[in-house]
């Protein structure tokens, strides 16, 4: 299964992914925002980035059994000049609930992120795409 995700900001782009992900999986209509949750990922690109934040929501689907509703994304250039590469860190706050199965509307239990198609792109009169294929 595949999904676009567009927004104007970097930021935008992380929540719509994450939103696009959620919606795979759950309809998001019937996630209630009970719990918040706070997670952070550091990588040298956003691609990467990107990548790994959504395998991150989808490990705590599968080990704790929680989906979200609403993301809030911030991403910071994680510059110190005692490195020597580039580091980009996501934190992002999530509000959602446990996996209630009489409760939720839930469709395909995804598996993983794959790298086939994805690839974060800036448009060029701005706002941000990416193409996102998930293994179900």
């Amino acid at each position: 299964m595949a999904f676009l995700a567009e927004a104007e900001t970097l930021e935008g782009l992380f929540e719509s992914a994450a939103r696009a992900l959620t919606e795979v999986m759950v309809d998001r209509r019937s996630l209630r925002e009970k719990i918040s949750r706070e997670i952070s990922v550091v990588a040298e690109d956003p691609d990467r980035l990107l990548y790994d934040f959504l395998t991150e929501l989808i490990i705590i689907k599968d080990v704790d059994s929680l989906l979200f509703k609403d993301f809030h994304v911030g991403i910071d250039d994680d510059d110190d000049d005692k490195k020597e590469e580039r580091r980009l860190r996501l934190t992002c706050t999530m509000r959602g609930e446990p996996i209630d199965r009489v409760h939720h509307r839930l469709r395909n239990d995804v598996k993983a992120v794959t790298m086939h198609m994805f690839g974060i792109t800036q448009k060029k009169h701005g706002g941000w795409t990416v193409t996102v294929v998930l293994d179900i």
